[in-house]
């Protein structure tokens, strides 16, 4: 009797010791769910206060490009998608009224990087570009005036940004600037960007510089130039300027570039008739890039610009 009553107590430690380690990881399950959700909460507050100000540098950044109604003014239904990556980014687009017939200099760039940095870039790029076009605003007439624009903007951006030969950063950008001159042959300066003249309804590349702008040059290297080319626009319909973020985006079945190719396939079956008058539907070019895009994560700073020219 003695024996099974021995028996049952140690039962009964054993029971009891179970039951309070049950308890103990119990306890210590409640505290790491309680700092694990503590953590959730704290990491949400952070990404709703790191969107808040995003949003807020969102506002700010918009507040350099032009408006609607200004774009429209100059070229009367002209279509502007501009998207980037990460709420701000290294894309914008520049327009400055020029001479006293209704022209502009109208430019669209693309900086280093996206996010934050790609956006700081814009501001610069964009204080850049105002300052050469009052700079040159006393050789109105001269056809050389858009390629001395961007020479200046990159002088500018290389003694802004890249002086320091020994930083690890090197940031520039590439663009297309237009200086149009309604009613006689306009002109352009392109570094690196891609642009398709409309006539009809087929379209031409522009050829451009391949120098990008203001990147830190190697010792005894000259600084690039940029030239300026006559544009006659007087058989022309619209202007498409495109950042790398639409030709690089992915998609399709094999997850493939959408390219030049493709976006000339493309902008050809978004070419439609109204009332006798061909036009390039905007709507339904960046509708039909979507779904090439399909589920494919958005790569970069995407902008498309289609400058009607139809008077």
């Amino acid at each position: 009797m003695s024996d099974e009553l021995a028996d049952l107590k140690k039962e009964n430690a054993k029971l009891r010791l179970e039951a309070n380690l049950r308890k103990s990881l119990a306890n210590q399950l409640e505290r790491q769910k309680k700092l694990a959700n503590d953590a959730k909460s704290e990491l949400e507050e952070k990404h709703r206060d790191l969107i808040s100000s995003l949003n807020y540098a969102a506002r700010i950044q918009r507040t350099i490009l032009p408006s609607e109604q200004a774009v429209q003014q100059v070229f009367p239904g002209s279509f502007i998608f501009w998207r980037p990556q990460n709420i701000v980014g290294g894309d914008a687009y520049f327009m400055r009224s020029s001479g006293p017939q209704g022209g502009a200099m109208f430019g669209v760039y693309d900086c280093t990087g996206h996010g934050v940095p790609g956006a700081f870039m814009t501001l610069l790029a964009e204080r850049a570009l105002d300052a050469g076009v009052e700079t040159s605003k006393d050789h109105e007439d001269s056809p050389s005036r858009a390629g001395g624009i961007l020479t200046h903007v990159d002088e500018f951006i290389r003694a802004e940004v890249n002086a320091d030969d020994k930083a690890s950063s090197n940031d520039g950008m590439d663009a297309f600037l237009l200086d149009y001159r309604p009613g006689e042959t306009s002109f352009y300066a392109a570094a690196n960007f891609k642009v398709f003249v409309q006539t009809g309804d087929g379209f031409t590349e522009l050829e451009s510089d391949e120098a990008s702008i203001g990147y830190r040059t190697e010792s005894g290297e000259a600084p690039p130039s940029y030239r300026t080319s006559p544009l006659d626009l007087s058989q022309a319909t619209s202007l498409v300027i495109v950042s790398d973020g639409i030709l690089d985006q992915k998609g399709g079945a094999k997850g493939l570039s959408l390219g030049r190719r493709r976006l000339k396939g493309l902008l050809e079956e978004a070419v439609t008739e109204d009332a006798g008058v061909t036009r390039l539907d905007g709507a339904g070019l960046m509708k039909a890039i979507e779904q090439y895009q399909g589920d494919e994560e958005q790569r970069d700073d995407m902008t498309l610009i289609i400058l009607s020219l139809q008077t």
